[in-house]
């Protein structure tokens, strides 16, 4: 989520036994000094100065025992099913899909996530990004793209190895890293629309496509100093612009519309440069007065209440088009480890960005919330977690329509999927301690016994179970 254009550095100073005060302020002026105020790629520059100079200093470590540099693989025991061409966006399932698609900020350009020391925290691995990445397949790294392969080998418009937005390995990766929920309908829906276009292995009209929208996190960090301009209404304003984009230009499409993040979980993480990277990139969520830390995590919420309420609008309700609230992002907090401290192997070396193992259990909390039913969808993530399969009786991905009964109103929101949920997480206070629930585990969702649904998709599940009785013969 990395920062874009100006910031104001918090000045407060953190004494760390066995290290010199002055050698953390001239860390912090030597970054002050160097930032420019002209966009993001003069901010990564000067991020990278202020790396060299706590190099040069001895107070910023050029190894590190917690972080891995390999991707993480999924363990995978579905079974793939060859169904008819879905003929609308209610009977997709995985099977169908031709094309993927992202955009958001440096989270989903995957910025640091196979660094190994702050000095390649830099570098966007897009080939390993939880809902874009393609490298390799699913045994070696875990991705949401790299799951759709195990159904539909063809599947086209993923981000492979490392580079900007620009580069060629990118894609249809189109997040750009230190972006606000502004620059995607400003500049990214139009940059994605361009490649989709050029690129001959797409046919925009017919092909089924799936585009991930993830962005908020730069928006909260900036949340303190400037509450009106980062409003959820202004908040929900851009992402309404988002969609009506999608929607008007991206026929045959399911977007996953994932909730943000609570960026004021990232300051559990502790340490002398983790202290140092959160007050530049994100002081109201971190290192801010406690009042700052609070009033943005309270936008957070009023934050995902805001797009819940745009969703069941019901605009974006069609045929060939469905927006899906993909709640698992809500409850996350940092793991802990076995001494009860914040598991770092998850976050890259700047404790900020996500590392493969985040990024892969990310990827395996976007895939289940995407095959449960609205109403019954997880709303944190689980380490650990098993990838669910999709149910031979509904091997579609859930959307409003195919949901079971939702209650009166059929919403997407956060009463109704904690009333179906037994999902949950809650976060501690003080001294940076941080339970996680357990996952008690989701109910059975029954669709095998649903009613009452189009013909198109009774044929569906009629030639499902005609290759089940061919399988078991």
């Amino acid at each position: 989520m990395s920062g874009r254009g100006e910031r104001r550095v918090s000045t407060r100073v953190i004494h760390y036994p066995g290290m010199a005060r002055g050698h953390l302020l001239v860390a912090i002026a030597t970054l002050c000094s160097a930032i420019a105020v002209n966009g993001q790629d003069n901010w990564v520059a000067s991020l990278q100065q202020a790396i060299n100079e706590g190099l040069t200093r001895g107070y910023v470590s050029n190894t590190s025992d917690i972080q891995s540099v390999k991707p993480v693989p999924i363990p995978f025991s579905c079974e793939p099913y060859s169904l008819a061409p879905a003929q609308t966006v209610n009977e997709l399932t995985p099977a169908d899909i031709k094309v993927v698609a992202a955009i958001g900020d440096s989270l989903t350009a995957a910025m640091g996530a196979r660094a190994c020391t702050v000095l390649t925290d830099l570098i966007e691995y897009r080939g390993v990004s939880w809902s874009i990445g393609g490298d390799d397949d699913i045994s070696i790294s875990g991705t949401m793209p790299n799951i759709i392969k195990k159904y539909n080998p063809g599947v086209v418009g993923y981000a492979i190895k490392t580079g900007s937005e620009d580069s060629a390995n990118a894609r249809f990766d189109q997040a750009v890293s230190g972006a606000k929920a502004t620059d995607l309908w400003e500049s990214q829906i139009s940059a994605l629309l361009q490649r989709m276009q050029q690129d001959t292995s797409v046919n925009m009209q017919t092909d089924w496509k799936i585009i991930t929208v993830f962005v908020g996190g730069n928006d909260l960090c900036d949340f303190c100093e400037d509450q009106a301009t980062y409003s959820a209404a202004n908040y929900a304003a851009h992402i309404k612009n988002v969609l009506d984009l999608i929607k008007a230009n991206f026929p045959r499409t399911f977007v996953n519309l994932v909730h943000t993040l609570d960026v004021t979980e990232v300051g559990k993480l502790r340490g002398l440069w983790c202290d140092l990277v959160h007050s530049f990139v994100c002081k109201c969520g971190t290192t801010g007065s406690e009042a700052d830390v609070a009033m943005t995590k309270q936008a957070a919420t009023d934050y995902r209440t805001a797009l819940e309420d745009l969703i069941n609008t019901g605009r974006y309700e069609a045929d060939d088009f469905t927006v899906v609230i993909q709640p698992f992002s809500m409850g996350m907090t940092p793991p802990l480890n076995t001494d009860g401290e914040p598991d770092k192997s998850y976050f890259a070396p700047d404790c900020f960005h996500f590392s493969t193992k985040g990024h892969k259990e990310m990827a395996v909390g976007l895939w289940n919330n995407m095959v449960q039913p609205l109403g019954h969808k997880a709303q944190t993530w689980i380490p650990g977690e098993a990838l669910q399969c999709p149910s031979p009786s509904a091997p579609y991905f859930y959307t409003k329509s195919n949901s079971p009964a939702l209650g009166a109103d059929r919403s997407q929101g956060v009463a109704g999927n904690m009333a179906g949920s037994s999902l949950g997480a809650v976060v501690g206070v003080g001294a940076g301690v941080i339970v996680l629930l357990v996952a008690i585990g989701l109910i059975g969702f029954g669709v095998s016994k649903l009613k009452g649904k189009k013909e198109a998709v009774s044929v569906r599940m009629h030639n499902v179970q005609q290759h089940e009785k061919t399988r078991l013969l």
